[in-house]
């Protein structure tokens, strides 16, 4: 029955599971990787592994969402959630290599298909062991959507990959009815809060506050908080203002391809002066 599933939003090519399975196949799945910068040295610390897909007949990267709710709504996010992990933990260890001295992560999305799996744990510690990466800088990223299944045995696989060591955070903060009692229910490191809240910094709403309060929230339960969506000068001044350690945003840089992404670590050597803003 899932070959037959549709959905309208995803160009023809891969209206089908099977084309999904065809791209897949030809080898056509990229990664770009955000920078994740430190707030307090402008050094990267980090990068986020972005699945994307390259166009069989333009050649042009199609964008997450012509085939991501695909992906999802046939249980193929799993493969790719794999993929991505064989193809960006190599490239971490090369790029880890580069930088002797400096710590340096990469953080890779798990969805609720993948993370039912109850051999993730087993395949991320093989793909690191084969690539010489430490479990330890590895950044499973996990949605709160993720995490609402009781059931579901999402919490025994997630205890698995927090035993290997991985850093497990808390994708799109704040944006769930349950993301505080996840954070008592499940061996969370680290939270990212939603660019959507970052995106009211400046405003005279109270969502306006909203970021500083979970920074602080994140620094009393001894969590790494990144804020997410970072767009301004503005918006990194706030931030510093409230202690938030790292951050990633378009202000940084967009998603790379591997190989801007090392240019950009090259040239990130010895930290960039973070943008600020004139408002005290």
């Amino acid at each position: 029955m899932a070959e037959r599933v549709r959905v309208a939003s995803v160009p023809r090519i891969l209206r089908t599971a099977s084309d999904l399975d065809a791209a897949l196949d030809a080898g056509l799945l990229e990664v770009a990787y955000q920078p994740v910068l430190s707030l307090v040295t402008g050094q990267v610390v980090a990068a986020e592994a972005l699945a994307r897909l390259r166009d069989r007949d333009t050649g042009e990267l199609r964008a997450p969402d012509t085939f991501i709710p695909l992906a999802e709504a046939t249980g193929r996010i799993a493969r790719i959630d794999r993929m991505v992990l064989e193809l960006a933990v190599p490239l971490a260890v090369e790029w880890r290599a580069s930088m002797p001295g400096r710590p340096f992560s990469v953080g890779v999305n798990v969805s609720v298909v993948g993370l039912a799996d109850p051999t993730l744990a087993t395949f991320i510690d093989r793909v690191c062991a084969e690539a010489g990466l430490p479990c330890d800088a590895l950044v499973v990223e996990v949605t709160e959507t993720v995490l609402s299944r009781p059931g579901s045995g999402h919490e025994r696989v997630l205890h698995d990959i927090h035993a290997l060591g991985c850093n497990v955070t808390m994708d799109d903060f704040g944006t769930g009815y349950s993301s505080l009692s996840h954070l008592m229910r499940f061996p969370v490191d680290g939270i990212k809060i939603d660019r959507h809240f970052v995106w009211e910094i400046g405003g005279t709403s109270r969502g306006a506050k909203l970021p500083g309060a979970l920074v602080q929230l994140g620094a009393q339960l001894g969590l790494h908080v990144v804020a997410e969506g970072v767009e301004t000068a503005a918006q990194v001044a706030v931030l510093q203002r409230a202690g938030c350690p790292f951050a990633q945003g378009f202000l940084f840089a967009r998603p790379l391809p591997p190989e801007e992404l090392a240019a950009f670590l090259r040239a990130n050597a010895a930290g960039v002066p973070l943008p600020r803003s004139e408002t005290p």
